[in-house]
């Protein structure tokens, strides 16, 4: 480069070079913009001109405009290059490349290339204008990248390495944004970016290693926002985000672990799904207040995720929320949230999760089944004052879930079936104020159930069938006035019952029961009499059971029961044995006494007696020496015959009634 043949501005820029000095020319000329070609900057970023003794060279250039190709490509720069308030013609190259800091601020560029560039130092875009795009790929800088409120079409920083921050704050691209596999030491700021891809990626960070935060506050991002396994050993925080990409994935996270806490929080928006399937979050997941919009798919998809606590207060949720297999080591909280994916499919999909804390869904509003099959939740779960809607379907399913400590469902509106079968509750289920309706059909499935208490008392009469067959229940509590049209109660068994009702309140409780003619839950109400020291009214409940068994049975033994029944009351009313003896020996000892009859052989009978001649007839087995030695006749005979068989009769239905007594006892 000869250095007479540079303008006045180049000449000023050659002579401050050595010195690092800075070179203003935004106030030169009278409306001109000074011109500067890129080949002086580069003959002298190249060695053109010494550095002075004691000095740090540079270039230092403001105000200007650069003309030509900034091509320094497979160079090695030893000097910094600061530009500020410059406006560059052509595009800037700094492709493989070994350079000290880069600042061009402020300024307007074509476009920047930096693959595989090596920066010790700082490189520095910020607030500038670059109408292509900014290339990255496989750089490595030794320093700091910031790109605060810069304009550029695209960045492509794929594989960038850099041993501090990236500040690419308030930033905005109108095309796509990847740091996909770049190792940040440090911070990656992205705060109030503005970045536009619609229909496409947006914003790239998969498989990128961020050693400090990645704090997206305010970000706005039109496309797919795509970070699968990426590592972030800080925070993560996108308060204030909205992500759109209503046609597909709003965010796709599969795989992020994050070491600390992750917020999306303020006011967050995610219009298409959110997923971070198989993430590891090691802190909270914070979305409280949130707001997602994926109607007909799964809006939040959580599925194998490991996260330390989920915090969800106040979210929206227009889709299904899913958190299937899961493992959740504190709480997770939906309290007053809103999940929407339509009747007849499902808005909560927790089935297989783990919770190790609680599962709070007080409040709540599901339109939609609520899945919880399988779930294990190692606290209490939560359902007070929830409204679950799922016409016709299933609102609620805790099928074989197990729960560590209470199930507190007071106040809970569910229309649709509330399924618990086979659920395993460690403490109490409260049903306190419910309202339950599924017309038609099962409205509370409960077989199967295990806990040590269930408490049903709701606010109305519950609408539909209640199902506890094989149900096991420590203290079982509700209220008569409550009581479901229909009880399914075969096979369940409890060690208490509250209130403390007569036998025949209980009784009213198993005639609710469509199959009523089981025998086990009137053997258990009987058995929790004999248990409380009531056994007049055990004896109620299982004498109630035969007269209810005899209905299935065919005519002969239909008509064997109702004589057991009139006699002896099944064995459990022993006075009607005695009543019938009674009468029976009151009737024959008047008639047989008014009209004796004559003896067998005279003067070999003893004398006779008509209440001792009654009862030898009665009874069969003893021989007290009257029956045989007289003879009746004509209406006496029959008489005699009746009383015989009557006494055969009772002494059948006694021996029959004690066995059976002594067999249920």
């Amino acid at each position: 480069m000869d250095p007479a043949e540079l303008t006045e501005a180049e000449q000023l820029l050659w002579e401050a070079f050595p010195r690092g000095a800075w070179v203003d020319l935004g106030g030169s000329g009278a409306g001109t913009v000074p011109v500067i070609r890129a080949e002086v900057i580069a003959a002298l970023l190249l060695g053109g001109v010494m550095a002075e003794p004691g000095t740090a060279a540079g270039i230092r250039l403001r105000g200007s405009t650069v003309t030509g190709p900034l091509e320094l490509t497979g160079t090695v720069v030893p000097w910094p290059l600061i530009c500020e308030d410059c406006r560059f013609d052509t595009g800037v190259s700094f492709v493989d490349s070994s350079v000290r800091t880069i600042r061009i601020v402020d300024s307007e560029v074509p476009a920047f290339d930096g693959t595989r560039l090596r920066l010790d130092g700082i490189l520095d875009l910020s607030g500038s204008r670059v109408a292509g795009h900014v290339r990255l790929e496989h750089a490595k800088v030794s320093g700091q990248l910031r790109m605060r409120a810069s304009r550029a079409d695209a960045v492509a920083a794929t594989g960038l390495s850099i041993d501090g921050d990236v500040d690419g704050s308030h930033m905005e691209a109108h095309g796509p944004v990847s740091f996909q596999a770049a190792a940040i030491a440090g911070t990656l700021d992205l705060t109030g970016t503005r970045i536009a891809s619609p229909g496409g990626r947006a914003l790239v960070l998969s498989y990128a290693a961020i050693g400090g935060k990645l704090e997206c506050r305010d970000l706005a991002v039109d496309g797919e926002t795509r970070a699968i396994r990426c590592r972030v050993t800080a925070e993560l925080s996108m308060a204030g985000a909205r992500l759109d990409n209503p046609s597909g994935l709003a965010l796709f996270a599969g795989g992020l672990d994050v070491g600390g806490g992750a917020f999306f929080t303020d006011g967050f928006r995610a219009r298409g799904a959110f997923r971070l399937i198989g993430a590891h979050l090691a802190g909270n997941l914070t979305i409280e207040g949130g707001t997602f919009d994926h109607p007909g798919g799964v809006a939040v998809n959580l599925e194998r995720s490991v996260i330390g606590t989920v915090l969800g207060d106040g979210l929206t949720c227009h889709g299904q929320f899913s958190m299937t297999g899961a493992r959740i080591s504190g709480d997770v909280s939906l309290a007053s949230a809103v999940l929407e994916s339509g009747a007849g499919t499902c808005a909560l999909n927790a089935e297989r999760a783990q919770v190790d804390g609680a599962l709070v869904l007080r409040q709540a509003t599901a339109l939609g089944e609520v899945n919880l099959r399988s779930i294990r939740v190692g606290e209490r779960l939560l359902l007070q004052q929830a409204k679950l809607s799922n016409p016709a379907n299933t609102a609620c399913r805790l099928s074989r879930a197990q729960v560590s400590s209470d199930v507190f469902c007071d106040q809970l509106t569910a229309d649709g079936r509330l399924r618990l079968a086979g659920a395993v509750v460690s403490a109490a289920i409260t049903l306190n104020g419910v309202t339950l309706a599924n017309a038609g059909g099962r409205a509370v499935d409960a077989k199967g159930l295990q806990a040590q208490e269930l408490i049903v008392r709701p606010a109305v009469l519950i609408e539909g069938e209640v199902d506890l067959r094989n149900a096991t229940i420590g203290v079982l509590r509700d209220d008569p006035e409550t009581w479901a049209d229909q009880l399914r109660l075969d096979g369940l068994t409890y060690q208490a019952l509250e209130p403390l009702l007569t036998s025949g309140q209980r009784l009213r409780w198993l005639s609710r029961d469509p199959n009523g003619h089981q025998p086990q839950p009137y053997e258990q109400l009987a058995a929790h009499y004999n248990s409380l020291g009531q056994p007049a009214q055990g004896r109620n409940v299982l004498y109630a059971r035969e007269r209810i068994q005899r209905q299935g049975k065919g005519l002969a033994a239909r008509a064997w029961s109702i004589l057991q029944d009139i006699t002896v009351g099944y064995g459990y009313r022993p006075r009607r044995a005695l009543g019938w003896i009674g009468l029976l020996l009151m009737t024959g000892s008047i008639v047989f006494s008014v009209a004796p009859p004559p003896t067998l052989q005279a003067g070999a009978a003893p004398h006779f007696n008509g209440i001792i001649y009654t009862l030898d007839l009665l009874l069969p087995v003893v021989n007290l020496g009257q029956k045989n030695a007289f003879n009746p006749g004509g209406a006496e005979q029959w008489l005699s015959y009746f009383l015989i068989a009557a006494g055969w009769t009772l002494a059948t239905t006694v021996a029959a009634g004690a066995a059976r007594v002594l067999q249920r006892g």
